[in-house]
Order: structure tokens, then sequence, then C-alpha cells
């Protein structure tokens, strides 16, 4: 499965207009589309916006423009955009030379290795950024990540949970806390994150969905458990589901042992309506969370709070509280 990153002047004459094409190219993100460029020759160099700020290095990590390394970073985000990311890390590493205190040139170069297929060298680079930086949790979710692709799972949710501790909270982060805790059969934590994935990711989420399943069937007995609890919250709940849910509620059962690919296959043959589809991903990350006694509190206070009819709300309560 994909683990790269959960999604990013002032020159005369026609040169000019070129540079700013491949400049505006450099800024990605969701605001993307409504980016404006309204430059002035005469604007110093450090009063105008940073190519920097908005771009993924790698196209995964954002990196914190500081006033130094402004222009190496810049430099290395347009030949990144060109499709030269090996070029980019050559400037970084010339920037480094001179910079050896600058975080954010560590954090870039490292974002780089990653995606270039060198996540040792990357590990190293985001350990000095840390090292330089130990505040800034981006550096330590940085890291984790690498750990992470390495296969280095318990160093990575040191990592990781240090990044939270911190402060962080986007996407990529919620993403890699999920993959790790899945990886070590942490079933609650995993959960947790994964919802709070799928309440934020844009577009169709069938990638995640199909680690979800996974993580709920990983196991024969555990799938057993976790689609007992699964129905028994649906039942308690009183959910209505069309035919096609039904069929993919069914096959849940016969999912435990089979390869992603087949799951996801399975998943899209189906053609559960999206908003049903999100509703059974939704109740098996709840009933997960339900069954691990570290995530079961305030997975079950979660619960009971979604329901606004207070009559619902303690019928649900009993009905959980059945053995």
């Amino acid at each position: 499965m994909g683990r790269g990153g959960i999604n990013f002047r002032a020159l005369e004459s026609g040169f000019g207009v070129l540079c700013v094409v491949l400049a505006a190219g450099c800024r990605t993100g969701s605001g993307g589309d409504d980016l404006r460029l309204n430059l002035d020759v005469s604007e110093p160099e450090s009063a105008r916006p940073s190519l920097v700020v908005g771009h993924r290095f790698g196209r995964w990590l954002e990196v914190e423009p500081e006033a130094a390394a402004r222009p190496a970073l810049e430099e290395a985000c347009l030949m990144e955009q060109t499709g030269a990311s090996e070029e980019a890390i050559e400037i970084l590493g010339k920037a480094l030379e001179d910079m050896r205190a600058c975080a954010g040139l560590f954090e870039a170069r490292g974002a780089l290795y990653l995606s270039t297929g060198f996540p040792r060298a990357a590990v190293g680079d985001f350990q000095r950024a840390v090292a330089l930086a130990p505040e800034n949790p981006r550096g330590w979710f940085a890291l984790g990540h690498a750990y992470e692709i390495l296969g280095l799972s318990r160093q990575a949710l040191e990592s990781l949970e240090h990044a939270h501790a911190l402060g962080g909270d986007e996407l990529g982060l919620h993403l890699s806390l999920a993959r790790v805790h899945r990886s070590l059969q942490h079933l609650g934590p995993a959960a947790r994150h994964y919802a709070h994935v799928l309440e934020r990711l844009e577009g169709p989420p069938t990638e995640i969905e199909v680690e979800v399943f996974l993580l709920a069937t990983g196991e024969p007995e555990r799938a057993a458990h976790v689609v007992a609890m699964r129905e028994r919250l649906e039942a308690c709940r009183g959910l209505q589901l069309s035919d096609d849910a039904w069929l993919l509620r069914a096959l849940v059962r016969e999912l435990p042992g089979e390869p992603e690919a087949e799951v996801g296959a399975t998943i899209r043959a189906l053609e559960v309506a999206p908003e049903e589809l999100a509703s059974l991903t939704a109740n098996l990350l709840t009933a997960m969370q339900l069954l691990d006694e570290e995530t079961r509190p305030a997975a079950k206070a979660a619960l009971l709070a979604s329901e606004p009819d207070a009559e619902r709300r303690a019928r649900l309560e009993r009905c959980l509280a059945q053995p």
C-alpha cells in the first residue's frame, strides 16, 4: 500500500513570466487553485511571500522557510517541480555545508531522500532536524514516518506520539499513527486514528476503507469479535441497510486472511453507495474501539454524545451494556 505522504520572482521580461509560472507550480495543496501572485519588481526579497509556503517537499512534508535558508529552499522547490529531485537534494546539501544548524534544510532534504527511495538517509536528516528544533511537531512526524517506511514500528510510534503530544494534528500524522498501531496489532488506537483520517479525508477514501477492513479482519478470532460487536451496534442503533450493503456486511465474515488486493476488489465490485460504505466503515471502527480497553471509555462516550435524543440515547446505552 502507498505510504507516501498522505497531499501544494519578480524577474523582468518574458523570462520573468516563465519563472512566475514555475514558482506558482511549487505551491501545491488544497488552496493551490486559488493562488494569486501579485508581485512588484521593487518589492524587497524579505517582504514577498516565500515560494516554500504551502509547498510539500517530496510531495508530503511542509517546511518552515527560515530566513537564512529561504533562497536554497526556494531553489530546491523549483528544481523539484521540474522533476529534478536529485538536483534539489544537491542544492540543499550545499546549503547545509554553510548552515549546519538549520532544521528546515534537514527536513526538506530528508523529505526528498524519503520520496526518492533513501529512507535511512532521511532518518539521519530528520534526527538532526529534531535535535535542532525539538519543539517542532513536524520534525518528529517526519522522523516517525521515515521509521514507519523502514518497518521500525516501535521507534516510529515513539516519534509520532511525541509529535502528537507537541500539538501535531495533521492528516498525515494520524494516518501514520493508524498504520503503525495496526502493524503493532493495537486494535483500538489504530481504529481511533483511522477514524480521524476518514473524518478529514477529501475524495474517495477507498484505500483507507480497505485498510480498515484488513484491520478488522486480520485475524479470524479477532474478526469474529469485531463483526459481532459491529452487528450489535447496528442493531442497537436501528440501522437500515440496502441490499448491496447487506451483502458487503455478510462478506466481511469471509474476509479474514484475504490479501489486500482481493479486499479492495470486493469493495469496489459491489458498488455500495458511498454514504453506506462510510457508515459501515465507521461502525467497524467504533466496534474495534469498543472492544479495546484503552479506547472503550472515550468511544462509548462519543457514541452516546452523538445521539441527540435523550430517550434513544438511554436505550442505546442499555443495549450496549447487555452481555
